[in-house]
């Protein structure tokens, strides 16, 4: 299709940019930030509930505060629509955004904990 090495070049080129600013796009719509309702299992099958205050950072990463009765504190990174969250366990908890933001369902030690947060 193109016989000159040029045109491959910036063919390419212009498939990469138009990814990488879709992709930039996509994440700009998602509205994670605010106050979240949370419910979640424990690994040991106990449940909780509470309360997440996410904001946002300049550098694009995030803020979580959890009040599940005790207090835990967090910092994420989104990549998609997966967003995790190192809050000082041996596991992060690792959300998948839906909804436009409005809804994150995840899971922590190491899978065995689930946890759903709503706004």
């Amino acid at each position: 299709m193109f016989r000159n090495p040029k045109a491959r070049i910036l063919a390419l080129a212009t498939v990469l940019v138009l990814i990488v600013s879709f992709s930039h796009t996509n994440a700009q719509d998602l509205n994670i930030y605010g106050t979240y309702k949370v419910t979640g299992t424990n690994p040991d099958g106990s449940r909780y509930k509470g309360s997440v205050a996410v904001t946002l950072n300049d550098d694009g990463t995030y803020n979580f505060e959890w009040s599940v009765g005790n207090t835990f504190s967090g910092t994420g990174s989104l990549n998609g629509n997966t967003l995790t969250v190192d809050w000082g366990d041996t596991y992060p908890v690792i959300y998948t955004v839906k909804n436009g933001g409005t809804r994150l369902e995840g899971t922590w030690g190491n899978g065995s904990g689930t946890e759903i947060l709503s706004k």
